[in-house]
């Protein structure tokens, strides 16, 4: 099941890269890509409610970076992270102050799950490449209400 999943992955985020690649500008990916400035909630008919961080505000648009100090000014950048580090801390046990800042924390997290679904660790400025992967490779913390408690699960986008 988890080679499945590596494969799934692997494949998803090479062809969204490939993608990308072939309509993006020449130019590098920090200066193509805006900064990932809010985040879309995803309601699948499981009741769940999962949030993922994007260029606006539920448009579904990953195209977009988290680079790391994103967020330290505050700004959009800092609701994309918290929504991040809330997944982060609750799917993948990573212990974060959920600040919205992604500092060296934060950006280790990251890099410590894409090694654990067997993609490359990001590049220091985290481009479109970088955003999408996270996008597959991270679970997504949903949550919803039941009976006034408040249930979670964590799930891979793909699964959403």
């Amino acid at each position: 099941m988890r080679k499945q999943l590596r494969r799934l992955l692997t494949a998803a985020v090479g062809a969204i890269v490939a993608t990308t690649a072939l309509i993006a500008p020449a130019s590098s990916a920090s200066a193509a890509y805006p900064t990932c400035n809010s985040w879309t909630t995803l309601r699948p008919s499981s009741g769940y409610v999962f949030h993922i961080p994007s260029l606006g505000r539920n448009s579904g648009n990953y195209l977009c970076q988290l680079e790391l100090y994103d967020g330290y000014n505050g700004g959009g950048a800092q609701s994309a992270v918290f929504v991040l580090q809330g997944s982060l801390n609750s799917c993948h046990q990573a212990g974060l102050t959920q600040d919205g800042k992604y500092g060296p924390l934060t950006r280790n997290a990251v890099t410590w799950i894409y090694r654990s679904v067997g993609l490359p660790d990001p590049p220091e400025g985290v481009g479109v490449y970088t955003q999408i992967a996270m996008v597959f490779a991270i679970k997504w913390l949903g949550q919803r209400q039941v009976g006034g408690e408040t249930r979670t699960t964590c799930l891979h986008y793909l699964a959403i």
